[in-house]
């Protein structure tokens, strides 16, 4: 595999199933959605069609990872398999985006009663584009969050990525008791754009962090300091 073609191809494949299963499970929610608006009496919350969506880019890198063994042995790159990565992910993340903004609005003309919860909702001047544009967002900021927590996972092991994990599960029980959170929930609300921006540039960094944690990474899962002095390709 001296061009990107060959590993992108495995990992687009590898992305693929998972979509079209993924697609499949919103469409049916939002066919419930639909029966389920011609039982209310009122404008109440139907529920979300987001979730399936957001819970697959989280766990993406968790479900692909595999095809990285199948790239190297067929004498592919661990940059071409990053790359690959990030240029199937950022495909998907598109088609995901539409699949839900097309979805919202085909309910906003088919519920006879009730509404569908959007991540957009939470701003007062949300519009066609706004609706895509959230979704797009917090797809890339999940989608960021599980690639890192997978390059973790897989070059550090299991029981360190646990041990960290539980210091981080711990840290933040300590914040949310011991601090005040409230100008944070605050900022959230208020300035809820600029939020999301902020946590996409982080995705961003753990992305980037994610590429050069990995042009060193071995084989197989396993227990190993992440940096080291050589570069593997």
């Amino acid at each position: 595999m001296n061009t990107l073609k060959g590993p992108f191809s495995v990992v687009f494949k590898e992305m693929k199933l998972t979509f079209y299963i993924n697609t499949g499970i919103t469409i049916a929610l939002f066919a419930l959605y639909i029966f389920l608006s011609t039982q209310l009496d009122g404008n109440e919350m139907l529920g979300l069609i987001f979730g399936p969506f957001y819970i697959v880019f989280l766990t993406y890198a968790f479900i692909f990872f595999k095809s990285y063994k199948l790239i190297l042995s067929f004498g592919g790159t661990r940059k071409q398999f990053m790359l690959s990565s990030f240029i199937a992910a950022f495909l998907y993340i598109t088609a995901g985006t539409i699949v839900l903004t097309a979805l919202h609005y085909i309910g906003e003309v088919t519920f006879q009663d009730g509404y569908v919860f959007h991540m957009a909702d939470i701003l007062n001047d949300a519009n066609p584009a706004m609706y895509f544009w959230v979704d797009f967002l917090w797809l890339f900021i999940l989608f960021g969050i599980g690639m890192f927590a997978q390059v973790i996972n897989f070059n550090l092991g299991a029981l360190r990525t646990l041990i960290l994990a539980a210091i981080i599960i711990l840290g933040s029980v300590s914040a949310y008791f011991f601090i005040n959170l409230t100008p944070l929930f605050e900022f959230i609300i208020n300035e809820y754009l600029l939020f999301l921006h902020l946590l996409a540039l982080g995705s961003l960094v753990l992305l980037a962090a994610s590429y050069f944690m990995m042009r060193n990474a071995p084989l197989e899962r396993g227990d190993r300091k992440i940096f080291k002095a050589n570069t593997v390709n």
